[in-house]
């Protein structure tokens, strides 16, 4: 099969553009009997007359209709394509940008950023590590490219415009120091835990804590009711092994701590999977990614299934 030569379909769209042969060869640069030519040469390969030939110009068959449209569709793939082979070849002004959720961006930069270093010509790579919820807005506004996130409690308003795909599901649970008021307790219930303070990398347990919040408080001891959010795992661990905070994160983040014996899960038991936590892959339904975007993001999702 012959290939098709780009060339003369982009003489074709101007040809149809100008409706004119003479407008469209003065544009091309080309003389108007070069044009017919190439013209020509296209409709016999395609075995299908494009144009209706008049005195005062020229005009779309119906025929000729359809192969523009997917003339002009080809063309513009093609212009990306060697865009995104310039930007391959010399990573001149080239750009990653991404989120993660902080409960798991320690373990996945760890795993990826090494490799990135030194494989990728990209001239930068941005990470964004933030909660869901501003990584959301930053996708929505298209300051980043992707985000992998814990995507269980967005509300059906807040995925209007973007993709979620589910890479994995992790417990999280409930971590304190040994010797903890908690540590031994059986079948400890959300109230009591909620008694002592909450250090967390990410809000993993939003709901609950609204519900509390401003549903169940004494209204006595409002102080009761406290939630830190910071990204640092490691300070937050270091928190909870000198006071009586209660750390909310996955499991997989405290495995060492717990084997070591400087956290102990403390024992709440729960109904209906509540203690899983999906964690997705985000992208914006109206942004075609680059090349190395894509690369990047398929080896991240990768990662997290080995977390």
């Amino acid at each position: 099969m012959k290939t098709l030569n780009l060339q003369k379909l982009f003489h074709a769209l101007v040809v149809a553009e100008e409706s004119s042969l003479v407008a469209a060869s003065r544009k091309l640069h080309l003389t108007q009997s070069a044009l017919t030519r190439s013209i020509k040469s296209l409709e016999d390969e395609l075995d299908i007359a494009i144009f209706h030939r008049k005195s005062t110009g020229v005009s779309l068959t119906s025929e000729g209709e359809v192969i523009i449209a997917r003339a002009r569709a080809l063309l513009e793939q093609a212009g990306e394509l060697r865009a995104e082979a310039r930007s391959l070849s010399s990573g001149s002004q080239s750009v990653a940008s991404f989120g993660l959720d902080p409960m798991i961006a320690g373990p996945l930069l760890a795993s990826q950023l090494p490799g990135m270093i030194t494989q990728s010509r990209l001239m930068q790579i941005q990470v964004k590590v933030e909660s869901r919820g501003s990584l959301l807005g930053m996708l929505l506004d298209k300051a980043i490219d992707f985000f992998i996130a814990d995507t269980t409690e967005f509300k059906p308003a807040e995925i209007q415009n973007i993709h979620i795909d589910p890479l994995r599901q992790l417990r999280g649970s409930f971590f304190v120091r040994p010797g903890h008021p908690l540590a031994t307790v059986l079948n400890v219930t959300r109230k009591a835990i909620y008694a002592y303070p909450i250090v967390t990398p990410s809000n993993v347990h939003e709901a609950i804590w609204e519900e509390l919040r401003w549903h169940h408080m004494d209204a006595n001891e409002p102080e009761r009711r406290q939630q830190v959010i910071c990204p640092d795992i490691p300070l937050l661990k270091t928190v909870t092994a000198q006071s009586d905070a209660v750390f909310a994160c996955p499991d997989f983040a405290v495995s060492e701590d717990c084997t070591s014996g400087r956290l102990v899960r403390i024992d709440h038991r729960v109904a209906n999977n509540e203690d899983i936590r999906t964690l997705g892959l985000v992208t914006h339904k109206d942004t075609n990614l680059s090349v190395h975007s894509k690369d990047i993001m398929a080896a991240f999702s990768t990662a997290v299934h080995a977390l």
